[in-house]
């Protein structure tokens, strides 16, 4: 069993001294610290077991550094030490997190036992979390793969790939699991023991998100009163998931090119290279070819994240998914917020089935939050009922599909519509046509009316009418040619 650190932060040397011959004894390591501004550097650089924090220091309250430790480390235990007069701190040292206090003077065996039970409370529910997280991702990972034909394709490629350091690109409409896709990635490889960390690009400013990428060194620049460690650290022989990296800004993607070609990088105020020893996984639901035609991506960092693609079917495109995800669902927010056992009827189910899902499992899993929180299925059914009247569960035109190796995967192309239009509103059937070539030309006709309605509302301002429509100014142009539309 590793040997347990204990950082001790008091700024009396006499104590100091004693303490930390208790616990050398009782077969601790105890890395001493004068002051709040060395306790929190020692802490960084140590990773301690257990944290010992004296009330008054020179520099402040040793309160006052309960919070930045929690930040960093949650769970790490804190032991406050305290005065007799000092009553108000040691609440104020409680509410904020500290697991438990301890009075000077005090026996050299009472600061052992409340060590040994703190970190023995910690160990326990790091256990505990432990095995909650690993069964809730075998769980996960059964219920993304184990029904439709499509999500089975999906597992066929990340099974190749899983015990490579190939850079994987997922895409695919948001709420559709392409971070479950990345951490099934991460759990079938090699790396499976080490971190896995996310970053989204797209929720914070391009400073910020340098920050927390790369870190940064004490005094690079105002308010950096100490050195951060960045994700790509964190990530050390671990896997690093960049989401919506179609946000990102243009100095950082250079700076992501650097990384992926060099495999290091330098902190923000930094002079020493940092070594990269992380898989890089990325994830979008925006289209990057068209981001690279516009210029607001960069091509060579395209091909660089693009070297294997995997696209995550949309919900509507895997509807034998359904029931089993909402079974799920079901069970983990019933166990999270104690409410009796829900049964959805099947009139509920087959509306469930007949509907686009526009925000895919994130939207089916809000639904199922909502129905087991507020035990109102009438009301759900109800809301259905106005979407289905108003159109909006009409399936949505899925794009064309690409999973496959790097830039060599070629599109499946959708097959040329048998259907064509004749007159205003008036459709031509074949004489063979199916159901599903009936759909595909009303989804076609929907769109067209669409396009056209927002070319109207923005008097032919094309990029405008894109960025209405969320869809890129050349895949405008190619639409409007397609759907024959004409400014009048």
């Amino acid at each position: 069993m590793p040997q347990n650190v204990i950082l001790l932060v008091d700024d009396d040397p006499v104590f100091t001294r004693f303490t930390e011959k208790i616990l050398t004894e009782g077969g601790m390591k105890v890395v001493p610290a004068f002051n709040k501004a060395e306790g929190l550097t020692k802490f960084e650089e140590h990773h301690p077991s257990c944290v010992i924090l004296d009330i008054f220091l020179p520099d402040g309250s040793g309160v006052d550094m309960i919070k930045p430790i929690r930040a960093a480390v949650p769970k790490v235990p804190i032991i406050m030490v305290s005065g007799q007069s000092e009553v108000d701190d040691v609440v104020r040292a409680m509410k904020d997190g500290a697991n438990d206090y301890i009075k000077k003077p005090f026996r050299g065996e009472e600061l052992l036992l409340k060590i040994q039970m703190v970190l023995e409370v910690t160990r326990t529910r790091w256990e505990l979390d432990a095995l909650k997280t690993q069964s809730r991702a075998e769980e996960e990972y059964k219920l993304l793969f184990s029904l439709s034909d499509r999500m089975n394709k999906v597992q066929a490629i990340l099974d190749q790939v899983a015990n490579t350091d190939i850079t994987v690109l997922i895409t695919g409409e948001s709420g559709t699991g392409k971070e479950l896709v990345a951490k099934a990635l991460h759990k079938s490889s090699e790396r499976v023991g080490e971190p896995f960390i996310k970053v989204n690009c797209a929720a914070l400013p391009r400073e910020l998100l340098e920050s927390e990428l790369f870190g940064f060194e004490k005094g690079a620049f105002t308010g950096a009163h100490r050195r951060k460690y960045g994700r790509f650290e964190m990530a050390q022989n671990g896997t690093i998931f960049l989401d919506e990296i179609s946000e990102m800004h243009s100095d950082l993607q250079s700076k992501l090119l650097h990384v992926l070609q060099e495999r290091q990088f330098y902190r923000i105020g930094g002079e020493r290279e940092i070594k990269v020893n992380c898989r890089i996984l990325t994830a979008t639901n925006k289209n990057l070819e068209d981001l690279v035609e516009d210029g607001r991506f960069r091509r060579d960092l395209y091909y660089r994240i693009n070297v294997v693609n995997i696209v995550v079917p949309p919900l509507r495109e895997r509807k034998d998914d359904i029931p089993l995800l909402a079974d799920y669902f079901i069970k983990r927010y019933e166990e999270m917020y104690n409410r009796d056992s829900v049964k959805i009827s099947p009139k509920l189910m087959e509306m469930f089935m007949e509907y686009a899902w526009p925000g895919n499992v994130r939207e089916l899993e809000n639904n199922i939050k909502r129905l087991i929180i507020l035990a109102n299925e009438g009301q759900l059914i109800s809301e259905f009922i106005r979407k289905r009247q108003e159109g909006s569960h009409a399936a949505i035109p899925a794009r064309e599909e690409r999973i496959g190796i790097g830039t060599n995967a070629a599109p499946m192309k959708m097959a040329q519509d048998p259907l064509r239009e004749k007159g205003e509103g008036e459709l031509v059937l074949p004489d063979k046509a199916t159901l599903k070539e009936v759909a595909k030309i009303a989804q076609r006709k929907a769109e067209k009316e669409l396009i056209g309605r927002v070319l109207d509302q923005t008097r032919w301002n094309r990029r405008k009418a894109a960025q209405i429509l969320d869809i890129s100014y050349k895949a405008l142009l190619y639409k409007i040619k397609e759907c024959g539309l004409n400014q009048e």
